[in-house]
């Protein structure tokens, strides 16, 4: 292994059946989810209490954990700048193809925004605690807070004001960025770094942490809704969205980062798991926001994700197979 990258166990006896129970956790809350909004079991925007919940303690409460015990290193630029890259070619395909294909600006706007912003946290985190475990999610915090959030928070704003005709203004994106509490959180983490945090404050941290993969994945599921009507419509902006988002995102950075740059470690393996994962439920959240095409955000959300717990699985699989396995230290 190469850096200072935190070690994965690639699971083996005991730790391939934690595997297949954190994979059967997923399915299980994402389907209570989806049996909750059918039934109507909870009042119709329950999820958004779910949502808070997790952005205001389960995340936090993880991001202070895991980020105290991670060991950085030069390799940790990879984490970081993957969200910041996939956002810019995102916007340079979508932008190319729309233009040539005659789609709206709203369309593309919105295909900017749900392609190139991933799920790296609410479905992200769980998978790859499923995948590898939770020491995993340290870096995906990485990918997740200075990574995806800050490029939704900045370029993301200022992309949906683009393309609805509005203009985001510096003073509104500073206050989207700092109040927002993993990231703040995450300014937490690194300060108190150098200060070694005692059992009982570690214990509470993970206890409020796991709450994280059961809640969001209900949350998920409470908010998917697909119409086949829109599919008929918006098939063929769906279809390159899904294939942009779901296979050429993963191939790109394996040959950006393994091929072409050399890299071969644990957070690399992590990095190239979390560019796999769906579109952002934030972007669609952005896209109804400034007025661009909800529906196309809707279906890329509402598909993308059920086919991303299937195909996650498999890219990490053959990013494991080329990269090799690790062993914990």
């Amino acid at each position: 292994m190469t850096g200072n990258a935190p070690a994965i166990l690639m699971p083996i006896d005991q730790e391939h059946t934690e595997s297949m129970s954190s994979f059967i956790l997923i399915f299980v809350c994402f389907a209570l989810g989806i049996v909750f909004r059918k039934l109507r079991i909870f009042p119709d925007q329950s999820f958004t209490v779910l949502n808070r919940f997790v952005i205001y303690i389960s995340l936090p409460a993880l991001t202070l954990l895991l980020v105290h015990r991670l060991e950085f290193s030069g390799g940790t630029l990879y984490p970081i700048s993957m969200a910041w890259i996939h956002f810019i070619v995102a916007g340079i395909f979508f932008y190319t193809l729309g233009r040539s294909l005659g789609w709206s600006k709203k369309t593309v706007g919105a295909l900017i925004l749900t392609g190139g912003l991933g799920n790296t946290s609410f479905v992200g985190f769980p998978l790859l605690e499923a995948l590898y475990g939770r020491d995993a999610i340290g870096t995906g915090v990485l990918v997740d807070q200075p990574g995806t959030f800050f490029v939704a928070s900045t370029l993301g704003v200022a992309t949906a004001a683009l393309f609805s005709g509005n203009r985001p203004t510096i003073s509104t994106i500073l206050q989207k960025v700092f109040t927002f509490p993993p990231l703040l959180a995450l300014i937490a983490a690194f300060l108190i770094r150098p200060f070694p945090l005692s059992t009982d404050i570690e214990a509470v941290l993970d206890r409020l942490g796991s709450t994280l993969v059961p809640l969001s994945l209900i949350s998920v599921g409470m908010q998917l809704q697909i119409d086949s009507a829109l599919l008929k419509r918006k098939w063929r902006p769906l279809a390159a969205g899904l294939v942009f988002k779901l296979v050429l995102m993963p191939v790109f950075f394996a040959l950006l980062y393994v091929v072409i740059l050399g890299q071969k470690n644990s957070s690399i393996l992590i990095t190239l798991v979390e560019s796999a994962m769906a579109s952002m439920i934030t972007a669609g959240i952005l896209a109804e926001e400034y007025g661009l095409d909800r529906e196309i955000a809707s279906l890329m959300i509402g598909i993308g994700i059920p086919i991303s717990l299937a195909t996650v699985p498999v890219w990490a699989w053959l990013f494991g197979q080329w990269i090799g396995p690790f062993a914990t230290s």
